[in-house]
């Protein structure tokens, strides 16, 4: 599993929040700097991201476990 840290602007391999109208989501940049969205995923408490995460980016391999760094420290933020 990698962790992800917190960025606002998205370095690659960073996250930053994001909203849906269900709730909480986040956007991530894969090691490549490609941006996706984890709406699709669930994210636990603890930052953890089920299912695995795969780059939308056409060609990309990334394709891997994440957690999210501080998920529940940017959520108590809010």
């Amino acid at each position: 599993m990698i962790s992800y840290p917190f960025s606002a602007d998205l370095k690659p391999g960073t996250w930053k929040g994001g909203s849906r109208p269900e709730g909480r989501t986040a956007l991530f940049a894969c090691s490549n700097g490609h941006i996706g969205s984890l709406s699709d995923h669930d994210i636990a408490d603890d930052g953890t991201v089920l299912p695995s995460v795969v780059c939308p980016h056409e060609g990309c391999d990334f394709h891997e476990f994440i957690k999210l760094e501080g998920w529940q420290v940017v959520e108590d933020s809010n």
